[in-house]
């Protein structure tokens, strides 16, 4: 299932997931994903993108292991080495594969993990048991994915009415365009409630689910005006250079040429003017919220 990269860059990855966990709540992350830190582990990080969540799980595992992120992109996977090495993280390697044929022996892992990917791709309980095959007896198996919940806010109403059009748009476009390749016409956005079910299906025990809401507020006073700018600058400039492509999917997706350019101008001038005007990052409240769940089970003999 190659081909993601297109709808969601490695860079668009890291910027956009940036604040997706932030710095205290990992710690409560890694407990449910390593109820034994202390033991050595191998950990598969399955549709790992540019390494973003694989980057977290080394963390947690402090040199204690190695996390092997695999993905079907051959863009991302390569991108996801060269930021892996860029940020120093010596205990994480990348690996071409998909979650229906993970390139990796059975019992290989004491950790198996998935990070919103199963919601996207058909057939998600073949993956589920994919996964399980590989998970070691005795290892665990956990699915983090999105759930209902949460939202993006600008201080702006015509501004929310067009990004909400183009979000529409651009996920029916990715249901037109790549989805229906592989025998699914949409995100299936309820997923997330199916999870158990097919984890006891598959025949995992001591099933757990937590949840998590993550959330970013630019005027957020616990972070920095700099950092903030620096931020938007970040997302100024893949707004700019991904212009062409943003606009081809909304217009497939059904958004109107004229509401996409009106869209286009908006946005960039909202960040533009944030951006040289960094006074107005306090006074601004940007919000996206995204909502979780995290589904652990365990393979028994």
């Amino acid at each position: 299932m190659s081909g993601w990269s297109f709808y969601q860059t490695a860079d668009e990855m890291e910027v956009n997931r940036r604040y997706e966990y932030e710095a205290d709540f990992i710690p409560l992350l890694c407990k449910w994903l390593f109820p034994n830190p202390k033991t050595s582990s191998v950990v598969v990080d399955v549709g790992c993108g540019s390494g973003y969540f694989t980057r977290i799980i080394a963390g947690c595992l402090k040199r204690r292991g190695q996390v092997i992120g695999i993905d079907p992109d051959r863009n991302l996977v390569k991108a996801a080495e060269n930021i892996t090495r860029a940020k120093r993280v010596q205990n994480a390697r990348f690996k071409v594969g998909s979650a229906w044929k993970i390139p990796l022996e059975s019992d290989y892992a004491d950790l198996v993990v998935s990070h919103v990917v199963l919601s996207n791709i058909p057939r998600q309980f073949e993956a589920v048991l994919e996964v399980k095959r590989v998970a070691k007896v005795g290892g665990r198996v956990v699915v983090i994915d999105s759930a209902k919940g949460g939202g993006q806010y600008f201080p702006d109403e015509k501004l929310n009415e067009l990004a909400r059009k183009f979000l529409f748009s651009f996920g029916t476009a990715i249901d037109k365009e790549w989805r229906s390749q592989f025998g699914t016409s949409t995100c299936l956005e309820d997923f997330h409630l199916k999870i158990p079910e097919l984890f006891l299906k598959a025949g995992l025990t001591g099933i757990t689910m937590n949840g998590h809401l993550s959330t970013f507020l630019l005027c957020d006073a616990r972070r920095s005006t700099k950092e903030m700018r620096e931020h938007l600058k970040a997302k100024l400039v893949l707004w700019r250079r991904l212009e062409k492509r943003n606009e081809k999917c909304a217009v497939v997706g059904g958004m109107k040429e004229q509401e996409f350019q009106e869209f286009n101008e908006r946005y960039a001038q909202y960040l533009e003017d944030i951006v040289a005007n960094p006074s107005k990052i306090r006074v601004t409240p940007e919000i996206n919220a995204v909502s979780r769940v995290i589904v652990c089970g365990s393979k028994t003999a």
